[in-house]
This record gives C-alpha cells, structure tokens and sequence, in this order.
C-alpha cells in the first residue's frame, strides 16, 4: 500500500517526472542557461497547477449550524502541454573544460534539443571555441525525464465558511518522503468573501478570492531542488440547478520556482552551485465548470483558458 501511495504521488504531484532523483542528476550534467531552459515548461506548469482548483461554486451557503459549511476533498489540475514545451533551441556563452589547454571561451548552439518534457532520447551541442585555431566539436545534450502531453499535480484541500460571507481554503501535504526520489511538501491558504449578499435578488451567486500557496520538491539528499510559489486573485460566478451547479471566473495570477542544483562540469574540474529563479509564464485565466453536488458527495470539473490551457477535476465531501 506504502509504495502504491509513492508511485501514485510520484506520477501526480511531481507532475509526471520519474522522481526528483532522475531530474537531479540530469541537471548536474548541464550549466545554468541550458538548464533554465530545459525546466522552464515544468516551471510554468508547476505555476498553472498551483494556481487551478481553487473553488468550484461561488456559494458559500451549508447545512451546518449557523449555515456554515465544510469542504474536504483533492483537486487533479493539469497543465496541458504543446510540442514547444517538449523541445527548445539555445545559443550561449560559457567555457569550454579543454584537457590541455583548460578553460577556453566558447559559443554553444543547441538546436531542438529535449526539455524535461521531452524525448529521452538525447540531442546535439554544438560547441564553437571563441579561439578560431580551434576547432568546434559536437557532444550530447541531456534526455527528457518524462514524456507526456499534460503535467497533473493532485492537491489535498479543505475549505470551511461562511463568517460573515467569508470562507478560507487550506490546501496542505506534510513532509513525504518518496522512497529513494526525495520529498514533496505543499501548504496554501485562499480567502473568499462574498458579494452577492451585498446585492438583492442577484439571480447568480458571485465572490472574490485570494491565495497564495508554496509547494517545495527535496531531492534524494534532503535538499531543496525547487521551491514553487504561486499567488492568484479571482471574481467567480455560479448558479446551480438542483444537483448542478454551472460556475465560472476570471483570474489574475503569478508563480515562481526557485530551482538549486550541483553542476559537475567533470575532467576532474570542481562542482558548481547553480541556482536561479523563473517566472511563470500565465498571468491571467478565465475557467468555466460544472459541480455536481450528489448528496454529500461532490465532482467538479474544469477548463482554463490562459497564456497556458489546463484542466482539473475534483472530488471531496461537502457539507
């Protein structure tokens, strides 16, 4: 059941990769450039992810006292991916390890080479010394560590409310160790007022919200190989129908991953730090959706129009 549950979170929260240990040691092998640009569609993924599921009606009413109501479920949202995000092209500056002239400056083309979504099969660097009596050579780029057309995280959330017309989300994962690939931990806190109390006889039920949340990925060693943050602010509608509720929203939105790896340049030169921070590239979205509300029971599914697309699907228990 233990490893079940791993490979399960493996696949869903560290959205597709084989494990932190594989996307660790593939960096190791490349410098900072071509690393920001092999991570850059799971960075902007990472952003799209965190930022999806955040509510599924704009209603707070419930049937506890008070009229309070309780949320307990998980959101799957996955940011869907085009074949730009599976390969990239890259021409830099940075040296060139000579085994006996050490050291030299040099131009870097790769053409189409895989991102960590791409083909496991490797590409090609073109590696030109800024010194013309040299000769430019060819070696190998890294391999993707997963193919896949869309990149799922599952969130854990409860949601309790309204004060006031006020609910709050928390979205929460403790500390998992992954067996062999690392650990994974999430937290994030949303609060949504309501507006439509503040307008009589709306026909629709409408509210805003804002969240932000924090999702870190520890490699095998216990170190941080990224650090995702993620802030949104959203106007959203519904209007149910018996046991169906339509619901929608626009949304403003921003993220940024920390990444930190360990490059091993090799021919015996010196390990080097390497760490730098990527924005996410969707600024804003606009979602429609329909909820289910079977009993206690509810399923909701979703689609994100944005700079990225993405889907998301939920299920918990409300009261």
């Amino acid at each position: 059941m233990r490893n079940a549950l791993s490979a399960a979170l493996i696949v869903l929260t560290l959205a597709g990769f084989a494990g932190a240990q594989d996307l660790s040691s593939s960096l190791a092998k490349v410098g900072s450039q071509y690393g920001q640009a092999y991570v850059a569609p799971a960075v902007n993924s990472f952003g799209v992810d965190l930022n999806s599921g955040l509510f599924h009606s704009a209603s707070m009413e419930g049937i506890l006292p008070f009229g309070l109501h309780l949320y307990i479920g998980a959101q799957v949202s996955g940011a869907l991916l085009t074949s730009s995000d599976k390969a990239f092209s890259l021409t830099y500056k940075d040296t060139l390890n000579d085994p006996l002239l050490g050291k030299l400056p040099a131009t870097y083309t790769v053409n189409n080479a895989p991102t960590v979504f791409g083909s496991g099969n490797r590409g090609a660097v073109v590696i030109t010394p800024d010194n013309p009596l040299i000769p430019a050579q060819t070696d190998s780029t890294i391999g993707g560590v997963v193919q896949t057309s869309i990149a799922p995280i599952v969130i854990p959330q409860v949601g309790i409310g309204s004060l006031f017309g006020t609910d709050v989300t928390v979205r929460y994962l403790p500390k998992i160790k992954l067996s062999k690939y690392g650990s994974v931990q999430l937290f994030g806190v949303a609060v949504r007022h309501s507006l439509s109390q503040y307008i009589p006889l709306v026909p629709v039920d409408i509210a805003v919200q804002v969240g932000f949340q924090n999702l870190s990925i520890l490699d095998s060693a216990g170190a941080n190989l990224m650090k995702a943050s993620a802030f949104a602010a959203n106007i959203e509608v519904s209007k149910t129908f018996a046991i169906v509720t339509f619901y929608g929203g626009l949304q403003v939105e921003n993220s940024s991953v920390d990444v930190s790896y360990t490059y091993n340049p090799g021919q015996n030169m010196h390990p080097v730090p390497v760490s730098f921070t990527l924005k996410g590239k969707n600024k804003f979205r606009a979602l429609v959706g329909v909820n289910f509300g079977l009993g206690p029971l509810t399923i909701n599914a979703d689609y994100n129009i944005g700079s990225i697309n993405a889907v998301n699907a939920g299920v918990g228990i409300s009261i």
